[in-house]
């Protein structure tokens, strides 16, 4: 019987031991790499690739200097602002880490691939910063995009943030939609993020003859 109970209890020692080391585990394993679910067209499939990656960078937790390399997209490398915007490192833009499909900013403007920009945190930006933005052409999927698509993706983007984001909008909503060649706003939102907290974003886009324009930046935590 002595024996019986002392075998339960090193089993109870070894479960609490367990129960505790994934617990502190769990926050450092929660981000996981981003996936883009879908085609990176210039219509609904892309601007769920942007919104869901925007939940994923920078509203799930915290920005680290550890968090890029755990979110980086199969396919996408690592790179700093100045490598991305002028092809070498001058020392100029230390505090950045661009996930980028290219490395090079011409390059993934081209593609029409997003770009998922990460502010580190330093001295002067303690908590740092996160945005995503992503530029596409019509005539790179839709040869008459610009009649189609362009009036649909304005008119309903503020929808398609609130459901896949979860978002509240914050800024007075356009009193009239009215057709154009294009369509352009800026939009300030809130919506859960980090587990209990409310952080602030913005959403500028731009739906022109041309394509898609659309960069999400996060403003952080908001103070309740």
């Amino acid at each position: 019987m002595a024996a019986f109970t002392d075998m339960a209890r090193s089993i109870s020692r070894v479960l609490q031991s367990s129960l505790l080391l994934c617990c502190i585990a769990a926050p450092g394993a929660s981000a996981e790499r981003i996936v883009f679910k879908y085609e990176n067209a210039a219509d609904l499939r892309g601007l769920v690739n942007v919104l869901t990656a925007f939940r994923a960078a920078c509203l799930a937790e915290p920005v680290t200097s550890g968090l890029p390399a755990r979110l980086v997209p199969d396919g996408y490398r690592i790179v700093t602002r100045a490598v991305h915007m002028w092809g070498k490192e001058d020392g100029s833009f230390p505090d950045t880490a661009i996930l980028s499909k290219t490395g090079d900013e011409d390059g993934d403007v081209a593609g029409g691939y997003p770009i998922i920009d990460f502010m580190l945190p330093s001295a002067k930006l303690p908590d740092g910063a996160c945005s995503i933005s992503w530029k596409r052409r019509w005539t790179q999927d839709y040869p008459d995009g610009a009649s189609r698509l362009s009036l649909d993706m304005a008119a309903s983007l503020p929808a398609r943030v609130s459901y896949y984001l979860d978002a509240t909008l914050l800024s007075k909503p356009n009193d009239i939609f009215a057709i154009a060649d294009s369509y352009s706003d800026l939009t300030n939102w809130r919506t859960a993020c980090r587990g209990d907290m409310l952080c602030r974003f913005d959403v500028n886009a731009r739906f022109d003859q041309q394509g898609v324009d659309v960069t999400i930046t996060s403003w952080g935590e908001m103070k309740k």
